[in-house]
């Protein structure tokens, strides 16, 4: 009797616990069954009919840990919130392919998402506004790193700048970046030497790209047309890609790139031409110079001015540090008195790689890079170097070129004429 007094009571305690957490049982199952497929990875959709069994014990809580770093490294930051070192080492060594935490900077910004157990199930990792790394948890225990591919709007802006003292004075007076300066100089670098040729009052009128990202401005973009309106001549440059390669044509089809560019650095002053007979301003007398030299703020980057392979770099007698390319038909150019070499011998390098650093190295009295040409080793002026242009579009792609960029001429005749500033246009892509 009082076995079954005790069996009644255990089942009326039964029915009433079913009761009461029935209710929450069933709310479990709907609200929570979602978190369990993209627990395991699965995102497909179950059938209706059939039965979902969740094991509430491993639906884990995770937190998110983000800010930059600042005066912290990566491992200090995550160790603050208790992941441990083996974790933070083997998100280090999966990441080391794409990017180097010995790189790492103060404003670089880092996102974790850590499980209640302190392992990091996903981590993101941004150095710029264009460069992000995501990393998520494998069934190794590791991690599968990939860089975020970065959607940018891109804007186009049609602008006329007019020199009064340099290429870089207008724009920066039009309210643009430099960089916008520096890109112009890259383009029509093979025609126009930008610290002897422009002339108060020359015009530049140019259709560029502004890129932002969720409203906010990140970088300049390509630029698309710009035509450089001198005093005795006029040099042109449009974007065109011949099924191959991006290059830029003038408006006959032609392309602007040629075997040698104009100059070794960007910007700066020619401070001593090529002469057979110049005083020495520190030997104090008459010699034959044979460069040019080019001052600017030491650790500025000095580039290739043609493709060719590195047969000399180190230190000899008054050049200083000095790099030396060997280049096609002869040809063999000197760049001296560096303050650090970035190219070894035997190594190829392209036209407008940086090959060293600006310096003071050897016999000089300041900042600046000896730029030398020589032909079967004779000594020569680089500025009457034959600049001999690339291969010319044929006939079907030059019809192809003369229609695509059609719109641009008339728009850059336009803007020349009506001495436009500002121009926003919608771009086609």
């Amino acid at each position: 009797m009082v076995e079954h007094l005790k069996g009644k009571s255990r089942m009326h305690d039964k029915s009433r616990f079913l009761a009461r957490h029935g209710l929450m049982l069933l709310l479990a199952v709907f609200f929570l069954a979602p978190l369990a497929c993209l627990a395991s990875g699965d995102r497909s959709t179950a059938s209706t009919d059939e039965t979902v069994v969740i094991d509430l014990t491993k639906i884990a809580r995770i937190n998110v840990v983000e800010g930059q770093l600042r005066n912290r490294t990566l491992y200090e930051a995550l160790a603050a919130s208790d992941v441990p070192p083996t974790e933070i080492l083997s998100l280090s060594k999966s990441f080391k392919p794409v990017f180097d935490f010995r790189c790492a900077r103060p404003k670089h910004y880092y996102q974790a998402s850590i499980d209640e157990k302190h392992l990091i199930q996903r981590f993101v990792y941004k150095t710029s506004p264009l460069d992000e790394y995501e990393a998520i948890k494998n069934s190794n225990g590791g991690y599968t790193v990939h860089k975020r591919h970065i959607t940018l709007e891109r804007e186009l802006v049609s602008k006329v700048f007019t020199i009064e003292s340099s290429l870089y004075q207008a724009v920066a007076q039009s309210g643009e970046n430099h960089t916008v300066a520096v890109l112009i100089a890259d383009i029509f670098a093979w025609d126009i030497d930008f610290y002897l040729y422009p002339r108060k009052g020359d015009q530049i009128a140019v259709v560029y790209e502004r890129c932002y990202k969720n409203g906010q401005f990140v970088k300049y973009g390509r630029i698309l047309a710009a035509r450089y309106v001198g005093r005795h001549k006029t040099f042109s440059a449009y974007l065109f890609n011949d099924g191959q390669f991006d290059g830029y044509y003038d408006e006959d089809g032609q392309p602007l790139k040629k075997m040698f560019l104009r100059t070794p650095v960007k910007f700066g002053k020619m401070t001593s031409s090529f002469s057979i007979r110049r005083f020495h301003p520190i030997s104090k007398r008459y010699k034959a110079h044979t460069g040019i030299d080019y001052g600017a703020p030491t650790g500025t980057a000095i580039f290739a001015t043609a493709n060719g392979r590195v047969t000399f770099s180190g230190w000899k007698s008054g050049y200083g540090k000095l790099v030396i390319i060997k280049h096609p038909n002869g040809y063999q150019t000197y760049y001296g008195h560096c303050s650090r070499l970035l190219k070894k011998p035997g190594q190829l390098v392209e036209q407008g790689q940086v090959v060293a650093l600006v310096g003071q190295t050897g016999v000089a009295t300041g900042p600046h890079v000896h730029y030398e040409v020589r032909v079967n080793g004779k000594p020569i002026n680089p500025n009457t170097v034959k600049k001999s242009r690339g291969k010319p579009l044929n006939t079907s792609l030059l019809a192809k070129f003369r229609q695509e960029i059609q719109e641009r001429v008339l728009l850059v005749d336009r803007l020349l004429k009506e001495k436009t500033q500002l121009v926003m246009l919608t771009p086609d892509n």
